[in-house]
């Protein structure tokens, strides 16, 4: 393969990742949208909407890798995607435990935190789905 289509292949598989961020994007841009129509931004930077996204979008990326490794068959060093299993797991323990004390208790700082996890999940997303589709079209 030359780079011409090596970086092809790199701008397809990042429209398909474009793509499916904003099937995620869109309802939870409109959840933000009403909340600063109906009140002021402390409602949109003090709702729990933030852990739930990026809670799914943790989920979601540790399931399409999953998916990538098992249909992989050999390509995937056991103990890599343990650590990596493990990773991803505390991050989604930790996008709910700031979610419930968002609902407990919220405070700005839990905000914050919680905005933060969605910033790091949208990141997840594109890393660990770029990887997975890498994976897929390797063994064809």
């Amino acid at each position: 393969m030359n780079s011409v289509e090596i970086n092809r292949e790199k701008s397809v598989i990042f429209t398909e990742l474009k793509t499916d961020y904003l099937y995620i994007a869109i309802p939870f841009l409109l959840l933000i949208a009403i909340k600063l129509y109906m009140g002021e931004w402390r409602d949109v930077i003090l709702s729990t909407d933030w852990s739930l996204a990026s809670c799914l979008i943790f989920g979601q990326s540790a399931s399409k890798l999953s998916r990538a490794a098992v249909a992989s068959k050999n390509m995937i060093v056991e103990q890599n995607f343990g650590w990596y299993t493990a990773k991803r797991f505390l991050l989604i323990v930790a996008s709910l435990a700031v979610y419930f004390g968002m609902i407990a208790k919220p405070s700005l700082s839990l905000a914050f935190s919680q905005i933060f996890l969605f910033l790091i999940a949208s990141f997840f997303h594109f890393k660990d789905g770029f990887a997975a589709l890498l994976i897929i079209r390797n063994k064809q």
